[in-house]
């Protein structure tokens, strides 16, 4: 690596062959044989080569999908060995599978009458093993760790990390299993973050200059290290010693240790998520007690709550109804730490991955359906027309419908659309239409990628979206207020349209408006509808302070945006990277550096209380 080219600065090589990353949302690769100078302005990047000379590009998505199906039966010694077989996915054993595009998709399961593990998945042994007691759940807690270690998952007496060199490390932590998993995964994983500088990306990185004075080994050497002599180094540095240092984990994936959710394991490891076992389902329908709270305290004061008397105020019935046709899907329960560690959950079922990964690119533009099923909601429906397609870069198509017939919305819901959003009633029997209520469970196909119901009590109809087709959505689990469910739309709308997941959508949301406690996720949380006009969607948390000004950025992880990969805000005097999603704090900046900051591109900016946006707090626009 012999240079890096960040938008406030520039390179002028002299001639000699380059390779140049041009990596985005696809990795791509420029080599050229010239001088070279490059430069950045807030909008694009600029190559100029000084010769008339020949470009080889080089092309390719990220691994995202598995690359085929392993059999397995019920049975804990079956599963185990399919497990076992998932680290075939990395195209790497060092320290550079931190990097996620070196982690593919492991491969599918489904259950049969006896484990068939095809020979494409047969992988080089790493000389680690993790033995557990033979049981399903031990199982799914172990398997992202086995998965990132590349490690053999067989039947032990004692949870334990063991290694070809007969090194040990136990995992029977008091607080449980999951536990021990946890903390080897996050240590083994931030440290190969830091190790890997030593390899062929040595970035500047801001994780190992806090940590490496605290280390007793030598990055370089560790590096150079097998798979199984280097977790062996790194589990010997005592889990006290690196835990100040280590960024929270973020995602948590909760389900039942029983046969029908052998399927999500995939999807699961893929995500590197921490696996917790739950003894029996959590009914989704059943309001979040901390929701409530926030509600009733919303509530209370709100003098547009008082005059809820007219059912206009309130998005669909004053009473929580029972679910009438709830979907009979297993699903698990995935918990995100947001700003000031707010939990935002989504229930997931299977389907929603398995229609992730079954839906193929679409040309054309971003299409958006918007529903506006009540007249006198339409205050949310012009906020939201000028929401959508604001990007020059993107070409967005956005369609309105007013007060649909329960055939038309069936309609509208069947074509292939990026996003559907729905402004109006839903109850237990289902959306309400000109000439009655559609319920969700009849639809038969969904061609919406993600949605919004902004409507009462919306989440069973929206995993009957998901089951039907579509990969996630945001929903309600109760009443919400109308002027509430407007600021929430158009607020969701904007940051989804800037590249957001929905469950960063989400979290931005309730630090705008209360009401926003009410809404939850259902299928993967992760999905986006376009680009991050940063590249990595991340909002800045501004303390203006009597005598300095503080920010934070915070980065978001997606479908596309994965964990370990690198961030870099362009915020001086930030001049390390951070690994993704790792929270930049403190950074003391002036009033200039964050102005050059917010000409960077529109993202959102939690300044005295709300959310506000960068390109509005630029001085010429203020």
């Amino acid at each position: 690596m012999v240079a890096k080219v960040p938008p406030s600065e520039q390179a002028d090589l002299p001639h000699g062959e380059y390779t140049l990353d041009l990596s985005g949302p696809i990795k791509v690769y420029a080599k050229v044989e010239s001088s070279a100078y490059i430069y950045s302005d807030s909008k694009q990047t600029y190559i100029n080569l000084g010769d008339s000379t020949q470009v080889i590009l080089g092309a390719r998505s990220f691994h995202e999908r598995p690359a085929g199906t392993i059999t397995t039966t019920t049975d804990p010694a079956d599963v185990m060995a399919a497990v076992s077989a998932f680290g075939s996915a990395l195209k790497t054993t060092t320290p550079e599978r931190t990097y996620p595009t070196l982690r593919g998709h492991p491969p599918r399961l489904k259950l049969g009458d006896e484990l068939h593990i095809p020979n494409k998945f047969n992988r080089k042994e790493t000389g680690i093993r993790i033995e557990i007691p033979a049981t399903l759940q031990n199982t799914f807690v172990v398997a992202p760790l086995a998965y990132y270690l590349r490690a053999d998952v067989v039947p032990g007496t004692n949870p334990e990390l063991i290694t070809e060199s007969g090194y040990r490390y136990s995992l029977d932590c008091e607080n449980g299993l999951d536990t021990a998993v946890k903390r080897v995964l996050r240590q083994v994983f931030f440290l190969g973050c830091v190790v890997r500088t030593e390899g062929t990306t040595p970035l500047p990185l801001h994780e190992r200059e806090i940590v490496e004075p605290v280390l007793d080994f030598d990055p370089k050497i560790a590096y150079h290290q097998s798979l199984a002599e280097r977790v062996k180094t790194f589990l010997k540095v005592p889990y006290s010693t690196l835990q100040p240092y280590l960024p929270n984990w973020q995602l948590e994936t909760k389900f039942e240790p029983t046969a029908k959710y052998i399927k999500f394991l995939p999807f699961v490891t893929n995500d590197l998520a921490v696996v917790k076992i739950q003894e029996e389902s959590n009914d989704p329908s059943l309001a979040d007690p901390v929701a409530e709270k926030a509600i009733n305290e919303f509530t209370r004061d709100s003098s547009d709550f008082v005059r809820s008397a007219s059912s206009h105020n309130i998005r669909g019935n004053k009473t929580i109804s029972t679910p009438s046709n709830p979907p009979h899907l297993p699903t698990i329960q995935q918990s995100w730490t947001g700003i000031e560690n707010a939990e935002i959950t989504s229930t997931a079922p299977l389907v929603a991955y398995e229609n992730s990964i079954g839906r193929t690119p679409k040309d054309g533009p971003i299409e958006i359906k918007v529903v506006c099923n009540d007249p006198d909601m339409r205050e949310e429906l012009k906020s939201v027309n000028g929401t959508y397609g604001t990007r020059k870069e993107l070409p967005f198509e956005t369609t309105i419908h007013y007060e649909l017939t329960t055939s038309a919305l069936t309609e509208v819901l069947a074509k292939e659309s990026d996003f559907f959003h729905y402004i109006g009633h839903i109850d237990a029997e289902g959306f309400q239409c000109s000439d009655g209520k559609l319920n969700a469970a009849t639809v038969d196909t969904v061609g919406a990628k993600a949605f919004l119901l902004n409507a009462c009590q919306s989440q069973e109809q929206g995993l009957h979206l998901v089951k039907a087709g579509s990969i996630g959505g945001i929903v309600t689990l109760g009443n919400v207020v109308n002027s509430g469910a407007v600021s929430i739309g158009s607020l969701i709308a904007r940051l989804l349209n800037l590249g957001f997941p929905l469950y960063g959508a989400l979290d931005i949301t309730r630090q705008e408006n209360i009401v926003g406690q009410q809404y939850r996720m259902v299928g993967d949380a992760r999905t986006t509808i376009a680009q991050s006009e940063t590249r990595i969607p991340n909002v800045c948390l501004v303390n203006d302070g009597k005598e300095e000004i503080r920010a934070d950025v915070v980065p978001y992880i997606s479908a596309e945006i994965r964990r370990g990969g690198v961030f870099f805000p362009y915020l001086e005097p930030v001049d390390l990277y951070s690994v993704i999603p790792h929270r930049i704090e403190d950074i003391i900046v002036t009033n200039s550096q964050l102005e050059d900051f917010y000409n960077e591109g529109e993202f959102p900016v939690l300044l005295n209380g709300g959310v506000q946006w960068s390109d509005e707090l630029l001085s010429d626009n203020v």
